[in-house]
């Protein structure tokens, strides 16, 4: 399984010639989605090291974080690469789904690109919500 998250810190480290502090950092973006140990440790897939070189690049052609971000969206899921989510942008058909379910844990988070779907589906119930009171 070539996207399995199994990749330690330390080797995307040497591969991506960043620091673990940039790593950190562009997770705390939302720019990588890298899995969680039940220690809390990153570990990441070749996909997340694909993503951190593009950053990379991009940083060094000049972009801000917020020019990344249009142009690497972040993946669905963890099974959906970026290539195959071509449709990212416009809302997504399962946010129904999302809003029944209960958000027990937040740490640690293995799947945040769903998560980050769920609180954004419930962020609108709340908005419907104020303006129909």
């Amino acid at each position: 399984m070539p996207n399995a998250k199994k990749i330690p810190m330390r080797e995307v480290r040497e591969r991506t010639d960043l620091t673990s502090r940039q790593i950190r950092y562009y997770d705390q973006l939302n720019l990588i989605f890298p899995e969680r140990t039940s220690g809390n440790q990153r570990l990441f897939s070749e996909d997340d090291i694909k993503r951190l070189l593009k950053i990379k690049e991009l940083i060094k052609q000049g972009y801000a974080i917020d020019k990344i971000r249009e142009k690497i969206k972040p993946p669905l899921s963890k099974n959906k690469s970026i290539k195959e989510n071509k449709t990212y942008t416009e809302p997504m058909k399962e946010e129904k789904y999302f809003r029944g379910d209960r958000l027990n844990s937040l740490y640690p988070v293995s799947d945040r690109s769903t998560l980050i779907r769920k609180l954004d589906a419930r962020k609108k119930d709340k908005k419907k919500e104020e303006e129909s009171n």
